[in-house]
Order: C-alpha cells, then structure tokens, then sequence
C-alpha cells in the first residue's frame, strides 16, 4: 500500500519540528507618561485576552498621536478631550451621531469620556448621548435631542 503525498509531507514536517518556546504573556508593568502612576499594559497579553484594556476604549485618535502609554484614567481625559473636538468639528447633528455610531456596542461607561462625576452626580456628557442614539427623558445638561 502507498502512502499519499499528503501523509509523506505530514510525516516529514512532524520529524522536523524543533521545540517551540512558550512565553508566559503577562501585564507589561509601565508607568503612565502623564500622572507617573504605574499601571498594568496588556498588550503583551492582548492574542491570550482578545486586546488590552485600552482598546475597549473609542479609538478615535489618530495613531501616533501619544508619545508612551497613559494609564486608563489618563488616556481617557485625551480621548475625552479629542472627541470633544471631533464634535465641535463634525457640526450637524447628523455628522456626530454618525461619530458616534460606530461605538455604540461600547457599554460599559468611562469616566472623562461618557461622563463626569460633579458633586458627587453623574453628569452625561455629549458623547453617551450620541452613542446611546435616544433621549432617555431626564433632561440632561448634555442631551443633544431637545
């Protein structure tokens, strides 16, 4: 009986094979460029997790735009700051709810960017709104559907 030419191919490759060297992927400890507090970076976990903390957050700046990593909080005071300005830009309402369609999937609410805390109150900001794509009838400060 003959083998096929995929079975001699298979049988080749297995006896070839050199051991592979498996890294453990750990949180990168960094320390964040703009407030120096250290923070875990999980791009060297992101294949294992599906992705680091930080792209669960819009991705909405151009890249190239950072200098090193920011912890959580601070990147999203500059994301907050850039969507503001992304806004102002787009104009028409129509222009920014098509801004923020894309990251309506995004639930989970971040400080400085979906809203800030005033006095010890939530105060919604624009760009929830926007992403939520309906009034929800509480007269917010930000609400951009009066």
């Amino acid at each position: 009986m003959t083998k096929s030419i995929v079975d001699e191919t298979s049988v080749k490759i297995e006896e070839n094979v050199e051991p592979i060297l498996v890294r453990e992927l750990v949180p990168v400890a960094k320390q964040c460029s703009e407030c120096q507090a250290e923070f875990g970076c999980g791009v060297a976990s992101a294949i294992e997790q599906g992705g680091c903390w930080c792209q669960d957050l819009p991705a909405i700046m151009p890249l190239g735009t950072l200098s090193d990593c920011l912890c959580k909080a601070c990147l999203a005071k500059v994301i907050g700051v850039e969507i503001n300005k992304q806004l102002d830009a787009a104009g028409s309402p129509k222009a920014r709810l098509a801004l923020a369609e894309p990251y309506r999937h995004q639930t989970e609410l971040v400080e400085n960017i979906d809203f800030t805390i005033e006095d010890g109150r939530y105060v919604f900001s624009e760009w929830y709104h926007l992403k939520r794509a309906r009034c929800c009838g509480n007269d917010c400060r930000h609400c951009v559907y009066k």
